[in-house]
């Protein structure tokens, strides 16, 4: 017989929020593909709130969403969804679904609880891309590489260099070549605005807001293993602190 919390639920949606009920601890990893308005925000607050009715604790769930408004409408819809289930009882269950916001919220929470094990500052901040950019428009500038006689590569650009330095771990002089030819002229100007080299092969060096960077460092925080000599992590630590990722709508 179906509980009633869950009786608006297609066939497809039941089965999703139901997956590994009679044993949440060991259940799978469950993976759902479904276009936009096929119920995904729906399905995902109803397993979050089913799971809470089974006895799995709150404080070991992770529910992760791309948007503040998107997070916050799924605690609602939990909390609601619950007290069908809980009654009174539901809001003390709910309040300590703490893990619960946006990818960049949480991942930035996890960076800041372990940075002097990554070594970095407890004090970091984290620029988003225009942040970035206008911080290299400043470098350049600082430099009098606006007012060069051949146009200097704008700030987006130099970021864009930037990027792919870090992010694909390669020299600065086969980046050029290989994806912006027109500025293999401005290779040691470049490098003066700092843009490395070489691969930044310690995490000490250099960190900023590339996902792949940071995605990198958390999934081998949680595995125990060296991020980057002589930085080791104490992965049993961080597992019983913060569990992995249970739940996550990949909306956009």
């Amino acid at each position: 017989m179906t509980a009633p919390y869950l009786a608006k639920l297609n066939a497809e949606q039941r089965r999703a929020v139901e997956h590994g009920s009679a044993t949440p601890d060991d259940a799978s990893p469950l993976l759902i593909i479904a276009g936009a308005g096929s119920g995904k925000t729906n399905t995902l607050a109803h397993r979050v709130a089913h799971l809470i009715v089974e006895g799995v604790d709150p404080r070991r769930m992770m529910l992760l969403t791309f948007s503040r408004r998107a997070a916050a409408e799924m605690q609602r819809r939990v909390a609601r969804i619950a007290a069908l289930a809980l009654g009174d009882k539901a809001g003390l269950m709910t309040d300590a679904l703490s893990w619960s916001g946006t990818f960049h919220a949480i991942g930035a929470r996890l960076l800041r609880e372990y940075a002097l094990d990554i070594g970095l500052s407890t004090t970091f901040t984290i620029h988003d891309r225009e942040d970035s950019a206008d911080l290299m428009n400043l470098v350049r500038h600082d430099l009098g590489f606006s007012n060069t006689d051949k146009r200097f590569p704008m700030k987006g650009t130099c970021l864009s260099i930037y990027s792919r330095v870090v992010n694909a771990q390669a020299p600065l002089a086969e980046i050029l070549g290989s994806f912006f030819p027109w500025c293999a002229e401005w290779e040691a100007e470049l490098t003066a605005a700092g843009v490395p080299a070489s691969p930044v092969r310690d995490v000490g060096e250099a960190f900023d807001h590339e996902q792949t960077r940071a995605l990198g460092i958390l999934q081998q925080l949680g595995e125990g293993t060296t991020v980057s000599p002589p930085l080791t992590i104490d992965g049993e630590r961080l597992r019983h602190r913060t569990p992995p990722p249970k739940l996550g709508d990949y909306d956009e």
